[in-house]
């Protein structure tokens, strides 16, 4: 999907009824925090205060809100009505959108960055002449890898490394490196990455938008710009290596043929 151009014009490309929920979410987030700058980042809706404050992003079967502030006490008992990961709170679309409770933990978020802002300007006013600092080197794309699969357990460990070994063989033109806290997988542009692990389940995110032209029995999904491929375990994934294969060696043809 290309980089919309407002918030209006994200909102439009969904169905009217998720439409509807989008601009009612909308609608709340800037009336809890009416000095907050409305942008589009990473192709989403998104709202600025003294840094991130919320963002929001349409899918199939459900809303998400980012950050979702989990360690609000006064929220949880709400909160928990609804899936969601340490960061992120999903609202099902089949349900009425609870705005009350996405008030308040816009409100919250809104009140933490204020006082994170005063603490900064608090602290610029004491002149303490700080030690110069040497900047360490950021890891490199390999040494953020190592550093992920070293903090897998060893069943992880072990699913995981087989299904890069599959991706890398694909094709010599892919580069890979940590982004959205996963191995992932790019030439010239993101093509794939791993999403969660789970137990006797390997998830993979095709991300880039010629997947949707791609025909193959693994890809699952009708989402507007991306396909899903899940595994069972490594045994599933060599099962289906040729095939895996195939689906990638497509995406870079697509791409070089831009």
């Amino acid at each position: 999907m290309p980089t919309p151009k407002n918030v209006d014009d994200y909102i439009s490309s969904f169905p009217p009824s998720t439409a509807k929920k989008l601009e009612q979410l909308r609608k709340t987030i800037r009336s809890a925090a009416p000095k907050a700058e409305e942008v589009i980042s990473y192709k989403i809706p998104g709202y600025i205060y003294h840094g991130m404050l919320s963002f929001f992003a349409g899918w199939k079967n459900h809303i998400s809100l980012y950050p979702a502030p989990w360690e609000a006490e006064a929220l949880k008992k709400e909160m928990s009505a609804y899936e969601g990961s340490k960061g992120t709170i999903k609202f099902p679309l089949d349900k009425p959108l609870p705005l009350a409770l996405i008030s308040k933990m816009v409100k919250f978020r809104l009140k933490a960055n204020e006082e994170k802002a005063a603490l900064k300007k608090t602290a610029k006013t004491v002149k303490v002449k700080a030690p110069v600092k040497i900047k360490a080197a950021k890891p490199s794309e390999e040494e953020q890898v190592k550093a992920y699969i070293s903090k897998l357990d060893s069943k992880a460990k072990t699913e995981i490394e087989a299904v890069r070994k599959i991706i890398k063989a694909a094709s010599s033109k892919l580069s890979e490196r940590i982004k959205w806290n996963a191995p992932s997988y790019y030439y010239k542009e993101d093509i794939l990455t791993f999403g969660p692990y789970k137990t006797h389940k390997l998830l993979l995110v095709f991300h880039h938008p010629a997947v949707v032209k791609v025909k193959s029995d693994l890809l699952q999904g009708e989402y507007k710009d991306r396909r899903l491929v899940y595994f069972k375990d490594k045994a599933g994934a060599e099962k289906n290596k040729k095939e895996l294969s195939r689906i990638i060696t497509e995406i870079i043809k697509a791409i070089d043929n831009k």
